[in-house]
């Protein structure tokens, strides 16, 4: 049937008022794809149209094409047959931040460093080919795009901040700068593009739910004893974990959302159309947070277009130079320059014996790094890493030389092994016992569990004592490292 439209957006700017994009409610645990009790793998979905540079931001995350230059590179440790998928980097907070600079200077993390006091973790990338409006009613790829959605942990959605591209995704030229109330201007507005992806995913879910409605609104009807009750709960709740969400998530965002648990049958059974795009716009912030990528910013078009997008979504947005990155990690591979990832202007020193084009096309990159002090393909990573709260983990054999647990194999790091070296990303709310059964998943712990410290003062070495079904970080911690140890019965080989 038809959509209305106007209640759909309501039903956007309400969401986004309940569950706004900063959070501070950790959502419930399993929501999203994999499992406890092992590391997070995490995917970022790449999404957005071709001419806005997914291809190019894609490259520049995942750097195909390995050759002999990189060894000297840290090994990724995901490995993928997908050919959408590729390994890439984010930047996680780093305990050093929180420690005396001499000590933080021992430390050495096995993935590398990144700029800002913090170390490079591994993700996936995934391609998310096929997205075109009106694909939740079949056209392009339809169906078979959303459903490889659902393998994202966070979406990146890449916009052509330069306005260059019409809406069909072909490039324009060069245009004016559209002022944002003048619609007969070329070029497209960024914010334009920004509603349709959010709009095709809960599209694609409300049809969904919509089409089962009847089968709902039935188990309301009939809902007059517990177990009747129980099953109508049950009945509302799955067709929201075939999105590799739990029920726990979806019963969270309908209690968010404003609807009573309680009072479930005869809320549910007074649904009307407004009520169901709330609960379907909630869900999709719980489930699938989208960051912003302003693509393009090398173009001069973008500035304007990027100050006023920023204006509106804030930290939703990133500006990002995909291509300005791609060139960058291309000449350091060729021996040309050497640069940090995610770094400024500061951090690039051409060869010696740059080729003259290398050092031409330098001082049109250079600008673009000067303005923008990165850019932004790390940054719109850990962005997107960021929205689902992870536990960030270094697991150490002690407290006190914050000596690390290490992997048996794979890992650069030393048989000792500096300070602090290893971390695991987890899930939110992961309990005590799930790090455990996590570094023993990594071979880094063998035995039973004993009893598990968290570090509380890097000053003091004050620690606190955690029960195995603890959850591991209290919701102000959840943004900084975790320093832990736990202690087995058997020594790790």
């Amino acid at each position: 049937g038809e959509v209305d439209d106007a209640l759909l957006q309501e039903a956007e700017k309400r969401a986004a008022e309940l569950l706004p994009d900063s959070g501070g409610t950790t959502w419930a645990r399993a929501c999203g794809a994999g499992s406890y009790g092992r590391p997070w793998e995490f995917v970022v979905g790449l999404v957005g149209k071709p001419s806005a540079g997914k291809s190019t931001l894609f490259n520049a995350a995942t750097r195909p094409e390995q050759s002999d230059r990189e060894a000297a590179m840290a090994p990724h440790p995901f490995t993928t047959i997908d050919p959408n998928v590729g390994p890439g980097w984010f930047a996680a907070p780093c305990p050093s931040a929180r420690m005396g600079s001499e000590a933080a200077a021992s430390v050495q993390s096995e993935h590398g460093v990144a700029p800002g006091g913090r170390r490079r973790l591994p993700l996936l990338v995934k391609d998310v080919a096929g997205l075109v409006p009106g694909a939740y009613l079949g056209r392009g790829r339809g169906n078979a795009f959303l459903n490889d959605l659902c393998e994202a942990d966070s979406l990146v959605h890449v916009v052509d901040a330069s306005g260059r591209s019409d809406r069909e995704g072909v490039d324009q030229g060069a245009v004016s700068a559209r002022a944002s109330g003048d619609k007969s201007a070329p070029g497209t507005d960024p914010l334009d593009e920004v509603g349709w992806v959010r709009r095709e995913i809960h599209l694609w879910i409300f049809c969904n739910i919509r089409a089962k409605w009847d089968s709902v609104r039935k188990r309301a009807r009939m809902a007059t004893t517990h177990l009747a009750r129980e099953a109508l709960a049950d009945r509302l709740f799955t067709l929201f974990t075939g999105y590799r969400a739990s029920r726990q998530l979806a019963m969270q965002v309908y209690e968010a959302a404003g609807f009573s648990l309680p009072g479930m049958a005869e809320v549910v059974f007074g649904f009307r159309e407004y009520d169901l795009h709330l609960l379907v716009a909630s869900f999709l912030r719980a489930r699938f947070p989208i960051v912003v990528a302003l693509n393009k910013i090398d173009l001069p078009e973008a500035g304007p277009r990027v100050e006023r997008t920023k204006e509106v979504l804030g930290s939703a947005c990133v500006a990002v130079s995909a291509r300005s990155e791609w060139w960058l990690y291309d000449n350091q591979r060729k021996g040309h320059l050497t640069y940090t990832e995610g770094a400024g202007a500061e951090s690039v020193v051409l060869a010696a014996g740059a080729p003259a084009a290398v050092k031409d096309q330098w001082e049109k990159v250079r600008p673009v790094l000067e303005a923008y002090g990165r850019t932004g393909v790390l940054e719109v990573l850990s962005a997107a890493v960021g929205r689902r709260r992870p536990l960030y983990v270094c697991p150490v054999a002690d407290l006190g030389s914050l000596e690390p647990l290490l992997k048996p194999s794979g890992s650069k790091v030393a048989a000792a092994g500096p300070p602090l070296a290893t971390m695991l990303l987890l899930r939110p709310l992961s309990t005590v016992e799930e790090a455990f059964a996590a570094l023993k998943h990594e071979e880094m712990l063998r035995g039973d569990f004993v009893r598990a410290e968290v570090l509380t003062d890097f000053a003091t070495k004050a620690t606190r004592v955690l029960k195995r079904d603890d959850t591991l970080a209290k919701e102000s911690e959840a943004h900084e490292a975790i320093v832990l140890k736990v202690l087995t019965n058997k020594k790790a080989k």
